[in-house]
């Protein structure tokens, strides 16, 4: 399921984004500031917490999958606007397609600052967006 949903989610992002820039799931890495540039948007699963039973007479699990959501450009105001296009993408969407299924989709509350600590990076723009899978035998 989790190689669906970085699919889908990939594919809700990158038609909203300008020509040339690339939807990737890459972790944040100190290189990031020494690398050449590419515009590129970056989703990071960094979370999977068990979200309950799921519904319906089939026996399924609920998995919530939490995703860093980055930005990379030339400048921090190009960052920004990446960002903010993915936001909208994503914040207008209640719900994503994954093998005919909706899976619910919501902006995280999670705080990413502690994130990047752990990583030992400095802090960047981002935002979290969660996807609640189910798991069906």
């Amino acid at each position: 399921m989790i190689t669906q949903v970085d699919e889908a989610l990939c594919l809700l992002i990158a038609p909203h984004l300008p020509e040339g820039t690339v939807v990737r799931l890459d972790p944040p890495k100190p290189t990031w500031q020494t690398e050449t540039q590419v515009s590129s948007v970056d989703l990071f699963l960094f979370a999977l917490h068990g979200a309950g039973p799921g519904t319906g007479a089939v026996r399924a699990k609920r998995c919530e999958l939490s995703y860093l959501v980055t930005a990379r450009a030339d400048k921090v105001r190009d960052e920004h606007t990446l960002l903010d296009r993915s936001l909208r993408a994503l914040i207008w969407t209640e719900s994503l397609t994954v093998d005919s299924r909706p899976l619910r989709l919501a902006l995280g509350e999670t705080d990413p600052t502690g994130l990047w600590v752990s990583l030992g990076l400095p802090a960047r723009a981002a935002f979290v967006v969660t996807v609640t899978a189910e798991y069906r035998d």
